[in-house]
């Protein structure tokens, strides 16, 4: 990383020269020695915030806590969020491709997404529990999502969370 660690001071000023530079948050919080959930603060308190920041800080359907964030479900629905947010500007051949195929899934399958911090681990699912594919219902309509007791959905998030009206588009599309 960076030598002069001990002459950064955390500001927003320092943070977006680094993201400049290259660096990611992990990263940008290891130079300056603070957690990545402050650099986050500080980008979302002093700084503008991007279009995926908005999506999932003001309409994100649940509370996750973070043990249950680190599971395929969650990262899906947050790529899908990013996803309408940018149109799949910036995001990642990785990222898009496994978000048509999330989208495949559901789709083919007659799926949708429950979050419950009470679900047990569950084989191919989520291996920390939390989330389970359930079978779309009439009331589910074209949302990903299953609305359940957990769910706080925004008007402008039930917009966001449904099927998109097309696909990503993979540069050097191979996975058509």
């Amino acid at each position: 990383m960076r030598s002069e660690q001990q002459q950064l001071e955390l500001s927003l000023a320092v943070i977006e020269d680094l993201k400049r530079q290259g660096y990611n948050q992990s990263e940008i919080a290891e130079v300056l020695g603070v957690t990545r959930q402050a650099i986050s603060w500080w980008q979302r308190t002093y700084g503008k915030r991007t279009p995926r920041q908005t999506v999932l800080e003001d309409h994100f359907p649940w509370k996750v806590p973070a043990p249950l964030g680190q599971t395929s479900p969650y990262r899906r629905l947050r790529d899908h969020g990013e996803f309408v947010a940018t149109g799949g500007i910036g995001m990642s051949v990785d990222k898009l491709v496994r978000l048509r195929a999330f989208y495949r899934k559901l789709r083919d399958e007659g799926l949708v997404v429950e979050f419950d911090p009470d679900i047990p681990p569950e084989p191919g699912v989520s291996s920390r529990g939390g989330w389970r594919f359930r079978k779309r219902t009439a009331e589910d309509a074209d949302l990903l999502i299953r609305v359940n007791e957990h769910t706080n959905l925004t008007t402008y998030g039930r917009m966001i969370w449904r099927f998109p009206s097309w696909e990503p588009i993979i540069p050097d599309d191979d996975h058509n």
